[in-house]
């Protein structure tokens, strides 16, 4: 029998905090074209992105990596993902250009 604490949740679980949503996250309703040109631009400066959702499926959940450390943002879907990707393009696009400054010999 899983461990309960006192107000008989499983123990190492949390319940989350649920708000009222701005829609559904649908992958479907993307740009594709928009997704496709961020996932070139973050490998093309040796990034990676993981798109999927939060565990209620209340938002989109992408993650990015070749930016530090590792992280998702977290996107509702009354949000303009469309901006949100090209926020993402321009990011790895600016990663890509200090990489090549850095590799430039002076």
């Amino acid at each position: 029998m899983a461990k309960k604490d006192s107000n008989f949740n499983p123990v190492g679980k949390s319940r989350g905090i649920r708000r009222p949503g701005g829609g559904v996250a649908d992958w479907t309703s993307a740009n594709g074209t928009t997704v496709i040109r961020a996932i070139a631009t973050a490998a093309s400066a040796g990034g990676a992105l993981r798109f999927g959702y939060t565990p209620d499926g209340g938002a989109y959940a992408v993650g990015i990596y070749g930016d530090g450390a590792p992280y998702t943002e977290y996107i509702k879907p009354s949000e303009d993902m469309e901006e949100f990707l090209e926020q993402v393009i321009q990011l790895f696009e600016t990663i890509a250009d200090d990489l090549k400054r850095a590799q430039k010999p002076e």
